[in-house]
């Protein structure tokens, strides 16, 4: 099977809420406001209370309780929320894409080891929006569950016995393809935004990375999150090629800085999104 194929099961599987697609068709119109887009929002009980536990998460270090979502909306602005809503509405496609061959748990790890780190990163490498990185990396290997649950002998092997080797490479061999390969186009397919699908797609390409600051970002996570999340033993800042921390003027020391904020954080958001 290619890449659009398991994409194409995973549309079966599980549709995008329309609240998402009418929150997207919202920020894309200029007539829309924030208030417009909290009044949707509202509409679900349920959706808001998620979001505002999201909103007073590590992933905001607010001084004061962000108590509604017209306020979420002023202090966070609809970007924000569309990828808060986003990252809630992820929660569900893992639960429907999910197989009893999964390690959910470390799957869960790597995730949202990914997007924690990358927030970190983005912020230290000033870059605007840092919390869409979160979403990214939170999405970049979705495709790991819809292939285990297709495939579970191929995901089995391309799963590496040791950290000599890293997942992408296996994958890259056995499927021809790589999970955030995948994820992009299963992404692509829900009519998610091309700067999210395109950024996931390009995740594993170091050459790539070191020319593109978003791309090198999410590089940096993705392979570190691996590490953290499957108990390496070394140190996960001296496995990134320097040059690629150069091209985001960034380097080993802020990595580490990174990863301490991630790991203050990580059971905390564990707690809020795996099942």
């Amino acid at each position: 099977m290619q890449a659009i194929d398991y994409a194409k099961k995973a549309s079966t599987s599980f549709a995008l809420p329309e609240i998402c697609l009418r929150i997207r068709e919202m920020l894309d119109d200029h007539q829309s406001d924030g208030e417009d887009i909290g009044n949707l929002v509202s509409l679900d009980p349920s959706l808001t209370s998620k979001l505002l536990k999201l909103a007073n998460s590590p992933l905001f270090r607010f001084r004061s309780q962000v108590d509604n979502i017209t306020k979420a909306v002023n202090i966070l602005g609809g970007e924000a929320l569309y990828n808060l809503v986003m990252a809630e509405t992820a929660k569900d496609a893992f639960d429907s894409l999910s197989s009893e061959h999964m390690d959910l748990k470390r799957f869960w790890r790597q995730s949202l080891y990914t997007g924690l780190l990358a927030k970190h990163l983005a912020k230290l490498a000033r870059i605007r929006g840092s919390e869409r990185f979160f979403l990214l990396g939170l999405l970049h290997n979705l495709a790991e569950l819809v292939i285990t649950k297709e495939s579970p002998e191929l995901a089995a092997s391309c799963i590496p016995q040791d950290h000599s080797v890293m997942p992408f490479e296996l994958q890259k061999n056995i499927l021809g393809f790589t999970y955030p390969q995948c994820s992009s186009t299963i992404l692509q397919l829900w009519q998610l935004p091309t700067q999210i699908s395109m950024t996931i797609m390009h995740i594993d390409d170091e050459e790539y990375a070191m020319g593109n600051k978003e791309v090198a970002i999410m590089h940096v996570a993705a392979k570190v999150a691996y590490l953290l999340a499957t108990n390496y033993s070394g140190k996960p800042e001296e496995e990134i090629n320097p040059v690629i921390f150069a091209s985001v003027d960034l380097d080993a020391e802020l990595l580490v800085d990174a990863i301490t904020f991630s790991n203050q954080e990580i059971n905390q958001m564990m707690s809020i999104f795996s099942p």
